[in-house]
């Protein structure tokens, strides 16, 4: 008798489990079911979630292997570029997510993003696990194999993982230099779920690895990270500011009203003349109350002395306007900056750099 699938939501298991469970050969090369791994099943409408994929493949397809890269930075928290693997970064459960499921004490990370399915397009992830150079054949299907030097790991649940300092290394081999800045801000981040890493423990686990791959560009983002960065849209605007050539900015400036004795934090400011920049992702949405708090916040600055600016996620793909505005800004109070020729210019080569902003070769007039 044909069993229903649905009874085993986000199971994976082998061809033999699921005989016994009651389903025929037939059904497991049908649309309801979806291979992983060779000999390893998930239902269609249901998928595995991504701890599951990597338990089943350190577990039984590929023992003895590590799970890495971006496999291990989604379940450690790290930030991750949103271009990377089709979109790898969206399957993380957002800020407001924190207290949902979870296996063992980590944060169960879905295979399919919210609203998609394996039905209709979607794909699941493959699975990066790590694994000694003289390790013989690996499995294939379903996960991206490394063949690195072993390096320090960790227990994440029943899992065995990079450590965070690791990935953030693994990562430099994936990603050009601003993405990585972002996810080392992320590491160190105070208010971040990646917790107990600090500059020195990534600077020493560089010491450790040097000539390993990803070891110098680690070391380049270390110098240009920054601690209390809230969103990789902040880390992604410093590292603009700073290629355009203007002064850099304090990330989350604490500012108190000494008559109310309340505290803001300014996303990106320059204390010393007073200008602020607050970046507005793309995922930014404003409530009618979340709209009264914005105009009170920026009364309560403005009446202290302060100027805000406003960036989106737009300005970070076509960042030409935000920082000639910003340069004129900073210029008006007396700062020293470049001129706008200058600054064209460099907004100009930057997607040659090859970031994932996908920065616009035509860049919007702005005089």
């Amino acid at each position: 008798m044909r069993r229903d699938p649905d009874r085993y939501r986000g199971a994976l298991l082998s061809r033999a489990q699921w005989e016994a469970l009651g389903h025929h050969c037939r059904d497991l090369s049908g649309p309801e079911f979806t291979v992983v791994y060779r000999g390893f099943h998930t239902p269609t409408d249901h998928p595995a979630s991504v701890n599951a994929m990597a338990y089943v493949l350190q577990r039984h397809v590929l023992p003895g292997c590590v799970i890495s890269h971006t496999t291990a930075a989604l379940l450690h928290g790290v930030r991750l570029p949103w271009t990377l693997e089709n979109g790898v970064a969206f399957l993380r459960p957002g800020p407001g997510d924190e207290g949902g499921e979870r296996w063992n004490a980590v944060p169960i990370i879905p295979s399919v993003r919210p609203g998609l399915s394996l039905r209709s397009g979607a794909q699941l992830p493959k699975i990066h696990a790590r694994i000694p150079p003289s390790a013989g054949k690996a499995a294939r299907r379903g996960v991206i194999v490394h063949r690195w030097k072993p390096g320090p790991v960790q227990e994440l649940g029943e899992l065995v993982v990079s450590t965070p300092e690791e990935v953030l290394r693994e990562l430099a081999t994936m990603m050009p230099l601003y993405d990585l800045v972002a996810a080392v801000d992320g590491v160190l981040s105070t208010t971040q779920p990646v917790s107990g890493v600090g500059r020195s423990d990534i600077g020493c686990h560089l010491e450790a690895q040097q000539g390993q791959p990803g070891a110098p560009l680690l070391r380049a983002a270390l110098v240009l990270a920054r601690e209390d960065v809230r969103s990789p849209g902040e880390s992604l605007m410093r590292m603009l500011i700073l290629a355009a050539g203007l002064p850099e900015p304090d990330p989350n400036l604490p500012v108190v009203d000494p008559v109310t004795g309340r505290r803001r934090l300014l996303d990106l400011a320059w204390k010393d003349v007073m200008l602020a920049l607050e970046y507005d992702g793309d995922g930014h949405r404003t409530t009618k109350d979340q709209w009264r708090d914005d105009e009170a916040r920026r009364d309560e600055l403005a009446a202290l002395g302060w100027t805000l600016a406003r960036a989106n996620g737009e300005d970070a793909r076509r960042p030409l306007r935000i920082l000639l505005r910003l340069a004129r800004a900073l210029r008006e109070r007396g700062a020293a900056v470049p001129s706008d020729d200058h600054i064209t210019g460099v907004v100009a080569a930057l997607p040659s750099r090859g970031l994932t902003l996908q920065l616009a070769r035509r860049q919007p007039r702005y005089r």
